[in-house]
């Protein structure tokens, strides 16, 4: 077998008005019923599919419209579609273990509250860490066959709005 490596893209997007759609998304995600699963202190991501998101909809008027069209620009595809959005929260000591999202083009990861670079999601090629730098308010778009995970949380709260995506030529 004859292995290529080729480069891909790890696109980092600067959500305009952050701190604005930080509280308001805080304060939609406060409403949602505690729901730890797995390692992850809280997420909606095994709540019934139905059930009201109010912070979704806040995400997809205000901060996802303006990604998509970055991504549409950068991809030069004629459609970036979100394919589902979910929240994690990662109190003391709480964690991801590796995984990747099946079946989408790619994964991204809005860090609504990231008090701690050291705690940003890690995300492997093969079998090395890729290195990025990251801070609160900006999302990062990354290829989902990739195995990410997020360490686990030494102290102070995490709180991201994860969702996948497709792009279509």
């Amino acid at each position: 077998m004859d292995i290529k490596k080729i480069p891909t893209d790890f696109i980092i997007y600067d959500v305009k008005d952050h701190s604005k759609h930080k509280e308001e998304l805080l304060k939609l995600i406060d409403i949602i019923p505690n729901n730890p699963y797995n390692k992850v202190s809280r997420t909606d991501w095994n709540l019934p599919r139905d059930f009201e998101r109010k912070y979704s909809k806040y995400f997809y008027a205000h901060i996802a419209p303006t990604h998509a069209n970055a991504m549409l620009e950068h991809f030069k595809c004629i459609q970036w579609l979100i394919v589902n959005t979910w929240f994690q929260q990662y109190e003391k000591l709480s964690s991801h273990d590796y995984h990747v999202h099946s079946g989408v083009n790619f994964t991204n990861v809005y860090f609504l509250e990231l008090p701690d670079s050291n705690f940003k999601t890690s995300i492997k090629i093969g079998n090395k860490e890729y290195e990025y730098n990251i801070k609160e308010g900006q999302i990062i778009t990354f290829p989902a066959h990739l195995l990410h995970t997020s360490k686990q949380n030494e102290d102070l709260r995490k709180t991201v709005i994860s969702f996948n995506s497709n792009i279509d030529y």
